[in-house]
């Protein structure tokens, strides 16, 4: 079992708050992928932001385990794609009213590539997908196309585990690998987050020496850097850093994750798998990678 210790942190409100006005949901119509745009649009209305469907269509088979009779016209896919956006616009709409403005854009191309340009094109604030799609079974053993945007996204990225439904987001675990320092844009980005869900913060600090005197130095950094943020803080030690962050999150009757992915080489990426990647292929609670 891990060491724990336990460090108290101010609690004053912070003064800044992150705007969203515009999410995008990138579905590809598979059950999981219709629950997370459900879920992407009452935290829309929460946040009084914007809409937008993406569904990116092509002519050929983009993974084996799909079995759909693929038509040779893209102007029929295009078609096709447009009406099936359009029919879950409506059943957005129909649960939650017009109080959410709902666009959706269908798009020729593979999914990540068309991902990118709308959200570039789109100005957008962040992007929401479901960790599983089409090709739930082999999700979890492989991933998806959802847990290859996290080092691909531009835009913080929410995952969205199956059988999730949205129920607000006020207890938020961040978990921080004091190996390697957080970049400070990125910490500050995900406390705009934090306090966008009028969340409370419970941090994890996860290190290999939780008493020696250069974890505290890095746990007061961050400290400093939380001031501000409802929030605790929590140096633990853990082998596996997933199963540690997934059980404190357990632990902890968490309704988000979030994580700040670090910046890998394409050699790295070649390698290994990013801690943030393994992470959204495991977890069943809700994942903000913060980028």
């Amino acid at each position: 079992m891990g060491h724990t210790t336990h460090l108290a942190l101010p609690t004053n409100v912070l003064n800044r708050k992150l705007t969203m006005k515009t999410i995008v949901i990138a579905t590809d119509f598979s059950p999981n992928g219709n629950r997370a745009a459900h879920f992407a649009a009452h935290l829309a209305q929460d946040q009084k932001a914007s809409l937008i469907l993406v569904n990116a269509y092509q002519g050929w088979p983009d993974n084996p385990a799909k079995t759909e009779n693929f038509s040779l016209s893209i102007k029929d896919m295009q078609a096709t794609s447009g009406k099936s956006l359009r029919r879950l616009a409506d059943k957005l709409k129909g649960e939650l009213g017009p109080d959410v403005p709902i666009r959706c854009i269908a798009q020729e191309g593979h999914a990540k590539d068309v991902i990118r340009s709308v959200i570039k094109d789109e100005h957008a604030d962040l992007l929401i997908m479901s960790t599983v799609g089409t090709a739930a079974q082999s999700a979890g053993l492989m991933g998806s196309v959802a847990t290859e945007m996290v080092t691909e996204t531009p835009v913080p990225l929410l995952l969205i585990p199956p059988s999730i439904t949205y129920a607000g987001m006020k207890n938020v675990v961040l978990g921080i690998d004091l190996a390697a320092a957080p970049n400070a844009v990125t910490l500050d980005t995900a406390l705009g987050f934090a306090h966008s869900f009028g969340s409370v913060i419970n941090v994890l600090c996860i290190s290999d020496h939780p008493d020696n005197d250069d974890t505290r130095h890095q746990a007061q950094h961050i400290r400093h850097l939380l001031n501000g943020q409802p929030h605790t803080l929590t140096i633990q030690t853990g082998d596996e850093i997933y199963d540690t962050l997934l059980a404190f999150a357990h632990a902890n009757k968490a309704d988000l994750i979030m994580m700040l992915p670090q910046m890998r080489n394409w050699f790295q990426q070649l390698i290994s798998e990013g801690k943030t990647s393994r992470m959204a292929r495991l977890t069943d609670i809700p994942l903000l990678a913060v980028v």
